[in-house]
């Protein structure tokens, strides 16, 4: 799911919140010194707490869930994109979270065919090849819906996820593509779910990029910062209420990195997350959040809905 990348963090003291959206006063947090999404010096211009993550996500397990007591994000002012600035951008924090992940968090995370097939339909048309490789593939849910004419490989940095996908006969290898260091070996790569992920992503995209055949693809699966339902939403939305999505892309900022390693014919795609609700489920919580509100009692998270997209780019034929 991951690639466990250093960035450099300068922790600060917050003297108030820089909209209604968030912060007491005096709250430590964490703050690069450049945007990890489109790498422009970091400007804040938006700030959001989320009180008391722990209870909400498997992944805060042990001494963690009494440390971490608030995930902190923060909108980069040139790219819109929202930036985790607390304890996760330690790199022993984020060692910690990832070290030994519970088996229920593997479980959460299976595949729709559905989802599956709609990813395929995309790559299919195309890929010039059929070698593929799921970048953060779990226990290898999605490799296992996808059609048996693919040559199909998988990378993941979850040991026991590893282990479960190994037992079912897939081939998987633990790591990120930046620590395989693969190269030219995949007509299409999947990242589904992954680059929120990354504290440094260009660091798993250019990765990514040497790991694809010149004319190869990549498709990227992910969560949009500046989407209508998401700034609605505020801190509220369910996406960031996951502890390990440190770096939410804005869309342009995703395109615009993918256009800076080398990709090219960039197309995005609004696809629906395997867990969206319907937008009458969605105002029914808007709704219900109101009321909740209204009686002195915190707002609940409001689950996706038209916030997620799949990015398609292609790595060019003349790449040397």
């Amino acid at each position: 799911m991951l690639n466990l990348q250093k960035t450099m963090v300068t922790p600060q003291v917050d003297q108030g919140s820089t909209n209604h959206q968030c912060m007491g006063p005096k709250t430590i947090r964490f703050q690069p010194e450049q945007c990890p999404a489109c790498l422009s010096k970091f400007s804040l211009d938006q700030i959001m707490r989320i009180d008391n993550p722990a209870g909400e996500d498997s992944m805060i397990q042990g001494d963690l869930a009494t440390s971490l007591r608030g995930l902190v994000y923060g909108r980069c002012r040139a790219c819109r994109s929202l930036i985790a600035m607390d304890e996760r951008r330690q790199q022993r924090v984020l060692d910690q979270i990832y070290r030994d992940l519970p088996d229920t968090y593997w479980q959460e995370l299976s595949q729709q065919d559905r989802f599956a097939n709609i990813v395929e339909d995309f790559v299919s048309v195309r890929a010039e090849g059929p070698e593929l490789w799921d970048v953060g593939c779990g226990t290898g849910n999605l490799l296992a819906r996808l059609h048996p004419s693919w040559k199909k490989h998988g990378l993941e940095p979850g040991r026991r996820a590893v282990k479960e996908a190994q037992r079912q006969g897939m081939d998987v290898r633990e790591g990120t593509a930046a620590t395989a260091q693969l190269r030219d070996v995949a007509d299409v790569v999947l990242a589904v779910d992954v680059v929120e992920h990354l504290l440094w992503p260009i660091e798993e995209l250019t990765a990514i990029h040497r790991m694809l055949k010149p004319g190869g693809i990549i498709a990227i699966f992910t969560g949009i910062a500046d989407a209508l339902i998401p700034r609605m939403a505020g801190k509220s939305w369910y996406y960031l209420h996951c502890v390990g999505h440190v770096t939410v892309f804005s869309s342009e900022a995703l395109k615009t990195m993918l256009s800076r390693i080398g990709m090219v014919d960039i197309e995005s795609h609004r696809i629906e997350h395997q867990g969206a609700i319907s937008l009458r489920q969605w105002c029914q919580r808007v709704a219900g959040n109101g009321i909740r509100m209204a009686l002195g009692r915190p707002a609940a998270c409001l689950h996706f809905y038209h916030d997620h997209q799949l990015l398609l780019a292609r790595k060019p034929v003349e790449f040397n």
